[in-house]
């Protein structure tokens, strides 16, 4: 994130969860400066559905694929992955 004073280093003081994204307070860490930053979520559709066998148990493969599929989405949930955000206003 760019501060106002051209700055590429911040550190993110608040964070609030809103309907259309994610806004965050941030802080300059070389002019000192509170700036707010507006993230959107790109959500990236499911390609492949799991669905159990005829007893209603998932094969080894398919349960490896959902957790896998947990783990990317919390990611991106707790902002690991920063690709997937579109949008930045300062």
């Amino acid at each position: 994130m760019f501060c106002g004073c051209g700055s590429k280093r911040s550190s993110v003081i608040n964070t609030l969860k809103i309907e259309s994204g994610v806004r965050r307070q941030r802080r300059c860490t070389d002019c000192k400066e509170n700036f707010y930053t507006m993230e959107t979520l790109y959500k990236k559709p499911v390609t492949e559905k799991i669905k159990p066998d005829a007893s209603g148990l998932y094969k080894k493969d398919d349960v490896a694929k959902i957790n896998k599929a947990k783990v990317e989405i919390r990611r991106r949930i707790e902002d690991r992955v920063p690709s997937y955000f579109i949008e930045d206003d300062y």
